[in-house]
């Protein structure tokens, strides 16, 4: 079923061609979104946590967070560059971080349309919750099980009953303000989680959400979370998918993400092209020009440190444009670069732009 609502299955840069033809011309543009981590801790432990291959430190990280100034002043920078969007989503949890709420006002008065991906458990439900659904576009919870014993098993975490209670909250708050924040489920889907599909559809009606999304899990190549040697079991998880999707309405999108389970870590391009539209920033304030390198060669492709360079700066530098080069270059995108990758839909868009077939005007 394609999602026309969203395109999460896909990419958006036909919206944004004019900054894809300033690169096509040999420009150097600004990124148009960045995903950003706020900290380096997290207050639950899922068992497909992809952060902990980048630097997620569970509880022993919860005090290592992106500072207040330097933040906010990557936020107002980041508008002024000319950003247009940013995920408060990171390797670990962003709630975290003290001064999350500020940042997402902060870079929507930038100009910057803001999200926040999280697992929902400490999102306020006071004024600073109000406020944070006031300025973001959409706020996205972490959820894979539909129970508290799932909840436990999945998520490590006693808190399924927390976690319902905010998601109740911003939907109440949503339609008493009438609000046009959409509110939304992620799925990683694994082999232990799979029978969690329906139930969570299930919720996901009952809490009155504008979508569930479901997403195939993300791993080096490594292996180092036990699935990218497993992609190819994603095949028989099919039928349970096209019934979760069957189970949309009106009101619930239920959204599978089909194109990273079909292609199972396989790629249609031979190189990395997508970084300058698309960035990553670590909870400790580091930049970069995808999150796999938050832990791996990180020393060759960070971008520069925001807590002691505005992002302009970091932006507008040679050494910056040097590493979009060494990407090119450098990395084998076939050997090296992780499944589920987010740049993925770029590259090919890109790819194809850059290596056009022959006999072009034959429409």
């Amino acid at each position: 079923m394609a999602d026309t609502t969203y395109r999460m299955d896909g990419h958006k840069l036909y919206w944004h061609l004019d900054r894809v033809n300033d690169w096509m011309n040999g420009k150097r543009v600004a990124p148009l979104h960045i995903d950003v981590g706020l900290s380096k801790g997290c207050n639950i432990k899922c068992h497909y946590c992809f952060g902990a291959v980048q630097g997620n430190r569970y509880q022993e990280g919860k005090d290592i967070y992106f500072a207040r100034e330097p933040l906010l002043q990557y936020m107002k920078e980041a508008g002024e560059v000319g950003v247009r969007s940013m995920a408060l989503i990171g390797e670990a949890e962003p709630l975290l971080n003290p001064n999350v709420y500020e940042a997402i006002a902060v870079g929507k008065q930038a100009g910057v349309d803001m999200a926040l991906g999280t697992n929902g458990v400490l999102f306020d439900t006071g004024r600073n919750g109000e406020q944070a659904l006031e300025h973001l576009t959409w706020i996205r919870f972490n959820i894979s099980a539909a129970s508290q014993k799932s909840y436990q098993l999945l998520h490590g975490s006693p808190d399924f009953d927390v976690l319902v209670e905010k998601i109740k909250f911003c939907v109440a708050v949503k339609k008493s303000m009438n609000l046009p924040v959409t509110i939304g489920f992620q799925m990683v889907l694994t082999p232990q989680d799979v029978n969690e599909a329906l139930p969570l559809v299930k919720l996901a009606k009952e809490l009155g959400v504008d979508y569930l999304e479901i997403k195939h899990c993300g791993d080096t190549v490594n292996n180092d979370l036990g699935i990218f040697n497993k992609l190819g079991m994603y095949d028989q998880f099919r039928e349970i998918l096209l019934q979760a999707e069957q189970e949309s309405t009106d009101t619930l999108k239920v959204i599978v993400k089909w194109g990273n389970i079909d292609r199972k870590g396989k790629r249609n391009y031979n190189c990395c092209l997508g970084t300058p539209f698309l960035l990553y920033s670590s909870g400790d304030g580091k930049l970069y020009p995808c999150g796999m390198f938050f832990s791996y060669r990180e020393k060759e492709f960070c971008l520069g440190d925001l807590t002691k360079q505005s992002f302009k700066e970091i932006v507008e530098s040679d050494a910056y444009w040097d590493i979009m080069k060494k990407i090119q270059t450098d990395i084998k995108v076939h050997e090296e670069c992780y499944a589920s990758c987010k740049t993925n839909a770029i590259n090919e868009f890109l790819y194809t732009l850059k290596n056009p077939p022959q006999h072009i005007n034959f429409i």
